[in-house]
């Protein structure tokens, strides 16, 4: 069993608000399955910078998987494959060796596309700034890090 795996990245490239955009096919043939999404996307744009290309803009703030900002629609679903996780704490280990993975923005009227993979979110800030909130009980989730993991996988 090989230590990594190869995908075939389709990511939405956009040079700036309100130009016309296209998907542009990246091979990363040496991704690791214990790499977040974000941080593949980071070698991902290592790879580009060390070739003279324009890295891919995307949004990340904390990468504890709670506030929201690297929010992207992959393979048609926010944020992933994984139910309840945000793309900063989805695991390369979701997806398997030879997959396709289509990354695009999440669009919106409301939130139009700055650049890449990045939306205004101007809108959403202003109202939580504004102290806006809404009543809908959502539970609460777990925090990201506390997941015991079995000795056994750690070791």
């Amino acid at each position: 069993m090989s230590d990594t795996m190869r995908l075939t990245l389709e990511i939405w490239r956009q040079p700036a608000a309100g130009e016309s955009g296209r998907f542009e096919t990246h091979e990363m043939p040496d991704v690791s399955p214990d790499m977040s999404f974000l941080e593949m996307l980071d070698v991902l744009n290592e790879r580009l910078t060390e070739q003279g290309e324009e890295p891919i803009a995307f949004d990340h703030d904390c990468r504890e998987g709670i506030c929201g900002s690297c929010g992207v629609m992959i393979n048609g679903r926010a944020h992933g494959p994984e139910r309840a996780t945000a793309t900063c704490q989805l695991h390369m280990r979701k997806f398997r060796d030879g997959d396709k993975v289509r990354v695009e923005p999440w669009r919106s009227a409301a939130f139009p596309v700055l650049k890449d993979l990045m939306v205004d979110r101007s809108p959403f800030d202003q109202i939580i700034e504004a102290g806006g909130y809404i009543s809908v009980n959502t539970g609460s989730a777990p925090e990201a890090n506390l997941t015991p993991v079995p000795k056994a996988n750690s070791e």
